[in-house]
């Protein structure tokens, strides 16, 4: 009787250790062919993130840059960030809402860590002298580019995705705050931003 529990229990063993290596194949096997098609897939993903986030982006290098220099630089830097970050986004979250995390926090550390440069900028625009037709529109636009670059890291986030129309709720998961501190926060930097016409 003992001899037989004996191979019983070396057959139960020896199937248990067939299935274990057959498991531990297949899990290595679809890890490397995960890798391999990850990392031929990154150069493609990331030209589709350019081609439909890329306006985005930028809208948020512009809410933070103080010129056209400055928003390059800071849209480089993010551009970076989303690709070495790219393979880590494991889809917690909507690929927008990454992507404005990615913007943000790049934006906001890039921000800290500039030292202030004294900034110039032509007579004409000190002066307000100009031929385009379209002056009053961009006068405005600047205008309320100032205003923003006045807020607070937080509120520049808040309120330059509300102006991207992003949702209440994406705007919270995105900040890290609430849904309904979103909703007071915009309606304060709205009234800020009026009390300054």
């Amino acid at each position: 009787m003992m001899l037989l529990e004996l191979e019983y229990d070396t057959h139960i063993i020896k199937e248990f250790t067939d299935t274990l290596k057959e498991r531990i194949c297949s899990f290595f096997a679809a890890l490397s062919s995960n890798l391999f098609s990850n990392s031929r897939d990154k150069e493609r993903e990331f030209t589709d993130i350019l081609r439909d986030y890329g306006n985005m982006i930028s809208g948020i290098c512009f809410s933070y840059a103080d010129n056209a220099e400055d928003i390059k630089d800071l849209r480089q830097d993010i551009l970076i960030n989303i690709w070495k970050g790219l393979n880590s986004f494991r889809g917690d979250s909507s690929l927008s809402t990454w992507l404005y995390r990615v913007a943000l926090n790049t934006c906001v550390s890039t921000i800290r860590t500039k030292k202030r440069k004294i900034s110039t900028s032509p007579l004409e625009e000190e002066y307000g002298a100009s031929e385009d037709p379209d002056y009053a529109s961009n006068e405005s636009i600047e205008w309320l580019h100032y205003q923003i670059s006045t807020l607070s890291p937080l509120d520049k986030a808040i309120i330059t995705m509300w102006l991207d129309e992003r949702s209440y709720e994406e705007i919270a998961t995105v900040t890290g705050i609430s849904r309904n501190n979103v909703a007071v926060r915009i309606n304060r930097i709205k009234q800020k931003i009026s009390k300054s016409i």
